[in-house]
């Protein structure tokens, strides 16, 4: 079973995103906060994440290159309002308005392409 951190400091969108990914058959790990993101990303290894909105842009920044730093071969999911300036560290770009269908195909997407370079 894949493993995804996702970060949001909505509420309500981070518990969504939880509930699609969980009835999706994924090990799921929820972050509200930069301190709950980052010991979790201390604590777990990760196959992917969603940095969703919410989360101010310096601290999406930290939080991509600490997955990278400790997880790798980790795709990162980054959910936005409007443009990313950083976009090279995430591996799909979605918009705030991507529908829980969209997202799910997104990662699984992802974790295939993550099980492809894993496996040469």
């Amino acid at each position: 079973m894949a493993r995804i951190l996702v970060v949001s400091y909505i509420t309500e969108l981070l518990q969504a995103r939880e509930r699609v990914l969980q009835s999706a058959g994924y090990e799921v790990t929820a972050a509200q906060s930069l301190a709950a993101a980052t010991n979790a990303i201390q604590q777990q290894v990760y196959d992917a994440a969603v940095l969703g909105v919410g989360v101010p842009e310096e601290q999406r920044i930290q939080l991509a290159r600490q997955l990278k730093r400790e997880n790798s071969g980790v795709k990162i999911l980054m959910i936005y309002f409007e443009t990313l300036p950083n976009t090279d560290l995430a591996d799909a770009l979605m918009p705030a308005s991507a529908n829980d269908e969209e997202i799910l195909r997104a990662i699984h997407h992802l974790l295939k392409e993550c099980k492809r370079e894993r496996t040469g």
